[in-house]
């Protein structure tokens, strides 16, 4: 049976008793049964739809139309009466007729030698009601009904049907034919099997699309901070914090502002470069160590020394600041990730180039503070920032709006997030999550290589 199981949504009960009974007679074992065949170019509609097509080897095709109609009536201007349908000049023979020819068309276009060989009949069956009426406009055993129904298996109904059709075709049908291959070919010229996959890139692009609308409606964050000079914005993975420091950057631009748009992570930082390239020239946006490294008129050295990040670098690059007495870089910063820059001489840094200091002058942070510090590079608390550095509000970001509920739910557990976040904006949709499990870290760094490099294989970033 083809489709396996009935459509829920199939209303007429002959055809659930038909499937039921073709696919548990026996002798159909070999069959092949295609329920609910849509015909989209048929002869004399504009679209139709054959009940059953049945494919039995050695003994043809049959297009058998179902009519579970109780009572069946033709008046006497000769239009059919179906039940409680509107009446119909078509009678259900001609409409089983008109199916089965516009179904060899559609074979004759996919497998024209099966299509002229092919014994290829078509019957009405009345399964609650007894049909005995006299065959002027169609052969008597074309017609089969309840009493036949409940009187042989549907086997023999078939099968009878298609030996009668042998003796009316204009040829002579050879033996054995169609056989089992054939049928198979048949059905799968009719009914392919398929599958067609979203295109990774566009799936990549789609997401991108709606992640983007759902953090833009973070935006309300900064409207209702938008009073302050100086403004933490603190939140876990997935409220938007990235999304939300280009905008602020985008914000401080439109008022002219020179804006210094910092992050710690390298690669982070050559996308945020990249998105940031559409606000303008007032827009810097770089990495911590990258702006350090411009500002000292350095470069890493071949054998890096331990310890020139976090304090060689930084001294170098404020030495050279206050021996040049230049003016501050940037009229406010925006800095993502601040949880990994909470320390000293990196403070130090950005106090020379923000104009007024941090104390005094306009910058917002973003940053995970208690679960994000991916690079153990902070070494001051926020608390204490806030206590001896700047005086600054603190502004919460609760909502969730780039992973779908049952991946935050993952998340929120595994990390044993407090508070947790209020709202998750995205639909439940796509996969659920997987879980591996690894017994050294050698052996979770292989999983983690091979998942990452099967998602590049499948066209994302």
């Amino acid at each position: 049976m083809i489709p396996a199981v009935i459509d829920s949504g199939t209303r007429s009960p002959g055809e659930h008793e038909l499937f039921r009974r073709l696919r548990d007679d026996p002798d159909t074992a070999d069959w092949i049964v295609l329920h609910s065949f849509n015909l989209p170019r048929h002869r004399t509609q504009v679209q139709g739809e054959a009940d059953f097509v049945v494919l039995a080897p050695g003994l043809g095709m049959l297009c058998l139309e179902v009519k579970a109609h109780r009572r069946v009536a033709r008046d006497a201007d000769g239009r059919w009466r179906l039940g409680g349908d509107p009446p119909v000049s078509r009678s259900p023979f001609k409409q089983a007729e008109d199916n089965m020819r516009s179904l060899l068309d559609v074979l004759r276009e996919r497998r024209r030698a099966e299509a002229d060989a092919v014994v290829a009949w078509s019957a009405v069956l009345f399964t609650h009601c007894e049909f005995r009426v006299p065959a002027v406009e169609w052969n008597s055993w074309e017609a089969l009904d309840s009493r036949d129904l409940h009187s042989k298996p549907i086997s023999s109904l078939v099968a009878d049907v298609l030996k009668h059709a042998r003796g009316e075709l204009p040829f002579k049908a050879l033996d054995g034919v169609p056989t089992k291959q054939e049928c198979q070919a048949i059905a799968s010229a009719l009914r392919p099997r398929f599958e067609v996959i979203q295109p990774a890139a566009q799936r990549r692009s789609e997401q991108e699309d709606q992640l983007r609308a759902y953090t833009e409606e973070q935006y309300t964050a900064l409207d209702g901070m938008a009073r302050y000079s100086r403004v933490v914005f603190e939140g876990p993975a997935g409220t938007g914090k990235t999304i939300l420091a280009l905008e602020a950057s985008r914000r401080a631009t439109s008022q002219g502002k020179r804006v210094g748009l910092i992050c710690f992570n390298r690669l982070l930082g050559q996308w945020l470069e990249t998105e940031a390239a559409e606000l303008g020239e007032l827009v810097t946006a770089t990495t911590l160590h990258r702006l350090m490294l411009q500002a000292a008129r350095t470069e890493v050295p071949r054998e890096v020394p331990e310890g020139f990040f976090e304090t060689q670098l930084p001294e170098l690059a404020i030495e050279q600041l206050l021996d040049r007495d230049d003016p501050p870089l940037f009229d406010t910063l925006v800095i993502d990730e601040a949880q990994d820059i909470l320390r000293d001489p990196y403070l130090d840094f950005l106090d020379l180039v923000c104009e007024g200091g941090l104390a005094s002058g306009s910058w917002t942070m973003f940053g995970d503070f208690e679960r994000q510090a991916l690079f153990d590079a902070a070494d001051v608390s926020l608390d204490r920032f806030l206590s001896t550095r700047a005086d600054a509000p603190v502004f919460g970001l609760r909502i969730n709006c780039r992973n779908t509920p049952r991946i935050a739910r993952w998340v929120s557990m595994l990390s044993a997030l407090e508070p947790a976040y209020s709202r998750i904006r995205r639909p439940d949709t796509g996969p659920p999550p997987r879980t591996r499990y690894y017994s050294d870290d050698q052996e979770q760094g292989a999983m983690l290589a091979k998942l990452l490099g099967e998602l590049y294989d499948g066209g994302f970033e």
